[in-house]
């Protein structure tokens, strides 16, 4: 079960701070010797005896341990305003705790309560163009109206452009950074980041005076994919960051993704329409096909489970808590829809702008307040485990003779619905 949020002490602080030693190294260890204190008190030939690490690399783990200053990062965080929340705990992040490899620790300027709605990334080009951007504004402004948490990487461009439209519709953002958050990285986004931390958090998995290095991005982009029940690309390159959170999205952590389709000879496109074109990503041109394939993972899922396991349990209809219907109309149903007014200040082309005021009103049976399925045995058992981490999720898809990633879909559907939010739980 997750622990209450604690005072992080300083054998399990220096566990984190130990550089180039990572979150499966620390995993094992502690598995193996049964506390950070004792991580940090054993010697390099005790750290070798645990299963997986080696000499070698004892060695190095033993001599990260000694670097680091505990008592320095408390200060760094006094003075930068943050807070660390630690794996295990009850405030981590329920979907970001059953990946693989999550991090041992969040650092959080911030309200973290918006790390339990039901986040949906939207990601793209640093250099966008004017399409992009109107286009990553209007979809991230409707989806924040309906209740969802926009999720990106405070970048420039389609990133920077998502957030802003979260906050001018009044909704909840989150910024994941690729540096401490005593750095600002951009620098110009000082200001954004304050505001975000108002109406949502900033996170970051470094510590807080780690500066921005290009190796620490990809890094972010799994936490970003993490924490969203789905990745939509506004404007991917086919070599870009964006691009490698939609596949990690897709291959690593079961979660949906979706892509926006631009002009054919643009580059920042080309990966989108790869994405599309290889079958990984759902093609999405104003936000009720956001919602619909949302809900259409879940009719999919609910087909699959069916066959993999229920036939098993005697059809016990665990998967009854997913409508077989779409839970938003079509595109030019929601046209039909009242004007959103918390959208007004959006500036955006009035006709494609009525089309997602309309799902606004249309799609919030999807917001997060609105859960309410019924409760099924084997829905209960999956967040019972999702509660207990990554190895309860692969220890209950083994039991019942389905693949993880199957699985994995399935908690990002109770995630949508409400089921795996502690808050509303």
């Amino acid at each position: 079960m997750p622990r209450e949020p604690h005072e992080v002490d300083d054998d399990e602080l220096r566990l984190i701070l130990a550089p180039g030693v990572g979150p499966a190294t620390i995993a094992r260890l502690r598995s193996a010797l049964g506390s950070a204190r004792a991580v940090t008190a054993a010697s390099v030939r005790s750290l070798a005896e645990v299963a997986g690490v080696g000499v070698s690399a004892a060695a190095r783990v033993h001599h990260a341990l000694r670097e680091t200053r505990p008592e320095a990062e408390r200060v760094e965080m006094r003075r930068a305003g943050v807070r660390m929340i630690v794996l295990g705990d009850a405030d981590y992040p329920s979907l970001l705790s059953v990946v693989p490899d999550p991090p041992v620790a969040l650092w959080i300027r911030g309200d973290p309560s918006s790390l339990e709605g039901v986040g949906i990334a939207v990601v793209g080009s640093r250099r966008c163009s004017h399409y992009g951007r109107t286009v990553a504004g209007r979809l991230a402004s409707v989806l924040a109206s309906c209740g969802m948490v926009i999720v990106s990487g405070g970048a420039r461009g389609v990133d920077a452009t998502a957030h802003e439209a979260a906050l001018r519709c009044n909704g909840s953002t989150i910024a994941v950074v690729g540096c401490g958050l005593g750095r600002c990285y951009p620098p110009e986004h000082a200001g954004l980041y304050a505001r975000i931390a108002e109406q949502g958090c900033v996170v970051s998995e470094f510590p807080t005076d780690t500066p921005p290095r290009p190796a620490l991005f990809p890094r972010r982009n799994r936490v970003i994919s993490g924490l969203s029940v789905g990745v939509l690309l506004v404007e991917a390159a086919l070599r870009s960051g964006a691009l490698i959170t939609g596949r990690i999205a897709a291959e690593d952590h079961g979660r949906e993704v979706m892509a926006v389709p631009g002009p054919i000879d643009v580059r920042t496109s080309a990966g989108c329409h790869r994405a599309i074109r290889e079958g990984w990503a759902g093609l999405v041109t104003c936000a009720a096909d956001v919602f619909q394939q949302l809900e259409t993972a879940g009719t999919l899922l609910r087909g699959a489970l069916e066959r993999d396991a229920i036939d098993r349990r005697s059809r016990s209809g665990a998967m009854d808590g997913i409508p077989s219907g779409s839970a938003v109309e079509s595109s030019e149903q929601a046209d039909r829809g009242p004007p959103g007014e918390r959208c007004a200040a959006i500036d955006v082309d009035p006709g494609l702008a009525e089309v997602e005021r309309g799902v606004e009103a249309d799609c919030t049976g999807l917001a997060p307040e609105q859960s309410g399925s019924p409760d099924r045995s084997d829905d209960d058992a999956l967040v019972d485990a999702s509660r207990r981490g990554a190895a309860a999720i692969e220890a209950l898809a083994l039991s019942w003779s389905v693949p993880i990633e199957t699985v994995l879909r399935r908690l990002t559907i109770l995630a949508i619905r409400g089921r795996v939010c502690r808050r509303m739980a």
